[in-house]
């Protein structure tokens, strides 16, 4: 994906300018010229934009932030705090950001909050603190939920999105970039651009690579349509990591080296990494293990002056540390390992919570183990085998014990699908439980109420997202307290699990006879099933299954393609 800085060259030739990408500029202030006092705001604007990216600019926008404050106009304040985080030095911008949030506070403007806070988002995002973005998104995108502005809306959306590709969560992503190619489609053609150059990226990494090489082929054709070739290279650099995946290594090889020049170029070192590190894998996979090592080590080289890594990006360490360890060659082994220790310092800094999530063939405790190792080979040869049979039992009978417990819960999920399979979820009625006057009710209102839900549950009721007991108990004619004690009774649970467990029992059905829906996400399936959310749905579909929907969806896909 492309990197702000990277977004940033691109907005300044074709003027794409806004709260989501900012021009890295020196601040020169200058002292100011003689601009009469009172100058309308449209002039000073015209000025500001004629003068944009030169040291004369700062005297027209020290009048514009004077005239705002004089004349205590909160909205143009806003604008003329924009302005300058475009002009002023990056170490000041958090600062004007800051300030714009205020003077949007006191116009007591929604718009202009969610915009500020959107500016702010996207500074913290250039330092590479993208919690602290997202944060900021967040707190933009609640400000910007009763807006009409459908062009902030979807720069919260693509801002989120970014973020969201970062840490890896791929899914969410690509539910927020289509929204975002829907909306700029028609509008804004170089976010549109750019937006179906993310989504082919999550495309990608999520392996849908036939939909990701789809939306790479509209990219290039939509680019030359509207005569944009800037992205020219990100698409080159996509294909090539799609045909890498494709294990179409010399395509990705001509590929990768395609996007290099521009890249450099734009001084954008996040993507030169990215194709450093498939260029290396692409030459790993071919048996070209010299190549291989340059490009890996080139990955490295950009992490040590720029302190920029990926979890993704870490592999090249442990290339590198099984390749010196092949050879024999202690020092460069361990060299690695220092190294990777260090990315994985900062990787856990920045999103500790991700790194459970990627493979890693070394975590800290045993590189810290491998470390000491090393070091004791350089001095003392003598113990080397000693400690090499001590790591080697240590991580035997980790991996036996982990190898058994994911064996075991394969075949606990892989049992309770086949029960799930066979079961008819929503043909098999309970029966009616007597009362015996344990509720205290009068029974034919119990009756009454017992006959109703086997209504509702027949005519599929619960689909709807908005329903409560007590918006029930009303369609019902009675009381919320009568309703919940029934359910309690005759169901043997609370009313919300009771209404979890029809939608779910709904939604397994359907899977179970629709293979269009076994196509669909979490958060769409959540919706056909009810749900507000994805997370409900999946927390619901577990406890009620106890297996989680994409594992039954998956097993569902076998069969049928068997």
């Amino acid at each position: 994906m492309l990197s702000l800085k990277a977004i940033q060259k691109i907005a300044m030739k074709v003027k794409f300018l806004g709260a989501l990408l900012y021009i890295v500029l020196p601040s020169v202030m200058t002292a100011q010229q003689n601009i009469p006092e009172g100058s309308p705001y449209d002039s000073l604007i015209e000025r500001i934009g004629m003068y944009q990216g030169t040291p004369k600019v700062w005297q027209y926008l020290d009048a514009y932030l004077a005239k705002t404050k004089k004349e205590k106009d909160w909205a143009q304040m806003v604008a003329a705090y924009q302005e300058i985080m475009h002009e002023c030095d990056e170490s000041k911008r958090l600062v004007y950001a800051d300030s714009m949030i205020m003077a949007a506070k006191k116009a007591e403007d929604n718009d202009l909050i969610g915009s500020a806070y959107l500016s702010k988002g996207v500074v913290y995002y250039q330092r590479k603190q993208h919690r602290l973005a997202l944060d900021n998104y967040l707190t933009a995108n609640r400000y910007l939920v009763g807006t009409r502005d459908q062009y902030l809306i979807h720069k919260v959306k693509y801002s989120i999105a970014q973020i969201k590709y970062y840490l890896g969560y791929y899914n969410e992503a690509i539910a927020l970039f289509r929204q975002c190619v829907d909306y700029y489609g028609d509008t804004e053609p170089l976010p549109y651009l750019i937006s179906l150059h993310s989504l082919s990226l999550c495309y990608t990494y999520t392996d849908a690579l036939d939909l990701a090489e789809a939306t790479s082929v509209l990219a290039l054709e939509e680019s030359r349509r509207l005569g944009i070739r800037l992205l020219l290279p990100y698409i080159e650099l996509a294909d090539g990591i799609t045909n890498y995946k494709r294990q179409r290594f010399d395509r990705a090889i001509t590929h990768l080296r395609y996007s290099l020049p521009e890249l450099r170029k734009a001084d954008d070192f996040a993507n030169e990494a990215v194709a450093h590190f498939y260029l290396g894998k692409s030459y790993a996979a071919k048996a070209d293990t010299a190549k291989a090592v340059h490009y890996f080590i080139k990955v490295d080289s950009t992490f040590t002056a720029r302190q920029y890594i990926r979890p993704d990006l870490r592999e090249s360490y442990e290339f590198l540390i099984r390749h010196y360890h092949r050879k024999g060659n202690t020092t460069e082994q361990l060299k690695y390992v220092d190294r990777l220790l260090q990315a994985d310092s900062i990787l856990n800094l920045r999103f500790r919570y991700l790194l459970t999530k990627v493979h890693k063939e070394y975590d800290t405790a045993d590189l810290q183990a491998e470390k000491k190792k090393l070091q004791d080979d350089l001095s003392r040869s003598r113990w080397s085998g000693w400690l090499f049979k001590a790591l080697l039992v240590v991580m035997l009978i980790a991996v036996t014990l982990i190898v058994r417990r994911y064996l075991g819960l394969r075949r606990r999920y892989k049992e309770r699908f086949e029960t799930l399979l066979k079961k008819d979820m929503r043909q098999q009625p309970e029966p009616v439980r007597p009362t015996n006057g344990e509720l205290d009710i009068n029974p034919e209102i119990v009756q009454h109420i017992i006959s109703k839900l086997q209504d509702f549950e027949k005519k599929n009721g619960f689909l709807k997202k908005e329903i409560t007991a007590t918006k029930l108990a009303e369609s019902f004619n009675t009381n919320y307290k009568y309703l919940s004690k029934v359910i309690r009774h005759q169901k043997q649970k609370s009313f919300v699990n009771y209404i979890n467990d029809l939608r779910i029992d709904y939604i397994v059905e359907r899977l179970k006879a629709e293979p269009l829906l076994r196509k669909y996400t979490n958060g769409a399936l959540a919706d056909e099933a009810g749900f507000s959310t994805a997370q409900h749905f999946t927390t619901a579909f577990k406890k009620r299954t106890e297996i989680s929907p994409g594992y039954f969806v998956e097993e569902i896909k076998k069969i049928n393609q068997s």
